[in-house]
């Protein structure tokens, strides 16, 4: 004989696997994004910023 756990348990999974295949056949396919052109102007790049103590040795830490 079967058990009300397993009924419960496959009821549970059949509504889960319909609500996840209704969710998919209602969600709009996202269309794929057309390719960047590029940009008649180059782009600048920044020089790195220079950390205010770049001078300076780390400090030493002592691990206990």
């Amino acid at each position: 004989m079967v058990s009300w756990k397993k009924i419960r348990v496959g009821t549970a999974l059949v509504a889960a696997t319909l609500t996840t295949a209704a969710v998919l056949a209602v969600a709009p396919a996202h269309p794929v994004a057309p390719p960047a052109r590029p940009t008649s102007e180059p782009v600048k790049l920044t020089p790195p910023l220079m950390p205010a103590e770049a001078g300076k040795p780390l400090p030493k830490t002592i691990l206990t």
